[in-house]
């Protein structure tokens, strides 16, 4: 056995060597997915809780490592009649807030720090946005015209991340169950935010904020 390992020495040292590589090309991989991760946009939709459906808050929060410029927000209602797609980035009258600059109380547009949400008060000022495109009339967030149905609700932030040219985008969508006619619940389809960040979901994003905003 020494004679065999003393004669085949060269090889051996060749095939440690190479095995000694492909650990560390392993512990590379691992480390490159684990900074890819760390430095990869994440923005979470998500329904506040301890409200009626509809008057729960929209919460936009920003997971990435780093801050993020909300540069739109867009909301699309989909009825039995069609899909209908408008901005919801400009804030309502009543929703205001007198702390906030001048331009912060007529936009949600702007910087968002890492681990911070911003609020839209209630899904029912989303809604009505998507109803005034679609051209329903609501009351207490049903339509009014019995032959409309609301089928669905998608929020889409799109978003622009430190030194990226790109903007990203982050998409939920809504279920709306009308109970009898009585009220409107709001069901998460998936549940997680769909991440837009392929070179198809960039030119679509560009398209929707060049027509939009």
């Amino acid at each position: 056995m020494l004679d065999w390992i003393k004669n085949n020495s060269e090889l051996l040292m060749v095939v440690a060597n190479f095995g000694t590589l492909l650990i560390w090309l392993f512990y590379a991989q691992l480390l490159f997915l684990g900074y890819r991760r760390e430095r990869r946009p994440r923005i979470l939709i998500n329904k506040g809780v301890g409200a009626a459906d509809l008057d729960a808050p929209c919460l936009i929060c920003n997971m990435s490592k780093e801050p993020v410029f909300v540069q739109s927000i867009l909301v699309e209602l989909a009825t039995n009649d069609g899909r209908y797609l408008t901005s919801a980035t400009d804030t309502e009258e009543g929703e205001q807030d007198t702390t906030k600059t001048s331009i912060g109380r007529r936009t949600r547009q702007g910087p968002l720090e890492s681990g911070v949400c911003l609020e839209v008060p209630s899904f029912r000022i989303l809604l009505q946005k998507g109803a005034d495109a679609a051209g329903v009339q609501l009351q207490d967030g049903l339509p009014v015209d019995p032959e409309v149905k609301l089928e669905k609700l998608t929020v889409t932030v799109v978003a622009i991340y430190g030194p990226e040219d790109d903007p990203f985008g982050a998409e939920r969508v809504f279920g709306l169950d009308c109970e009898d006619r009585q009220r409107v619940r709001l069901r998460p389809e998936t549940l997680d935010t769909e991440r837009l960040n392929s070179r198809l979901d960039k030119r679509r994003l560009k398209d929707l904020v060049g027509r939009y905003n």
